[in-house]
């Protein structure tokens, strides 16, 4: 880019390319990011937290707490939600259930809100829902402050480092290590990608995905976690 923004000055063309610029949002990137990412994948047995040991986390940690938290932690996990998205999520499910539930689809309609779910840099379109998963949404009890809950009793009170975020982590990379497409990913975690194909190209049969290949594999992430 910075070449073509060399050579469009020259041409006396720069507002024109300005505005390609603007029109596909195009962007800077250094391969200092890309170091940054290589590194964390490389190098995440060492710092603890390749699936295995995200897991070990997920599983130590939900031996000491009381239930309500530890369905905290398996829904997290098995929605791929942030944790304020599934504080609430939570609040909606018992509140809202009609609304925000397509029990035909199986999946949370986070869509369907979109003053709660779709904001101006984090989204969640759906999350993939069944009996287990709903049961435990149910028996959670909704709590205003439970990440802050969650966190006493996780760090101050058991001794563990706070790694709430490996919920969601272990989510993307159980998904993908059991052969679900990134953009299929991509689109469960509120992503969805700004490249060609997908934007154009990429219309796959996503009732069909669910229910073959997404839910035999969120029920065998169940039970690990268990």
């Amino acid at each position: 880019m910075k070449a073509l923004s060399s050579l469009s000055k020259y041409l006396g063309r720069y507002d024109d390319w300005l505005e390609i610029v603007k029109k596909y949002q195009l962007k800077w990137s250094s391969g200092g990011k890309s170091f940054k990412v290589f590194k964390s994948i490389f190098d995440s047995e060492s710092q603890g937290n390749n699936l295995e040991l995200m897991i070990k986390w997920i599983k130590d940690v939900s031996k000491v707490l009381p239930s309500e938290y530890k369905n905290i932690l398996l829904f997290n996990t098995i929605t791929g939600l942030r944790p304020n998205e599934t504080q609430k999520a939570l609040y909606l499910i018992k509140s809202k259930e009609e609304e925000y539930i397509d029990k035909d689809k199986g999946i949370l309609k986070h869509y369907q809100f979109p003053t709660i779910f779709l904001r101006q840099t984090k989204n969640a379109y759906i999350s993939i829902l069944n009996k287990d998963i709903l049961e435990i949404a149910r028996k959670t009890p909704t709590n205003e402050y439970y990440y802050n809950s969650l966190r006493k009793k996780i760090s101050i009170r058991n001794n563990f480092d706070m790694n709430m975020y490996y919920c969601r982590k272990v989510f993307a990379t159980y998904l993908r290590n059991k052969g679900i497409e990134p953009e299929i990913i991509d689109l469960l975690q509120g992503r969805i990608s700004s490249s060609v194909f997908v934007q154009n190209y990429y219309r796959p049969n996503i009732n069909e995905i669910i229910t073959k290949k997404i839910r035999p594999v969120l029920d065998s992430l169940l039970k690990e976690l268990y």
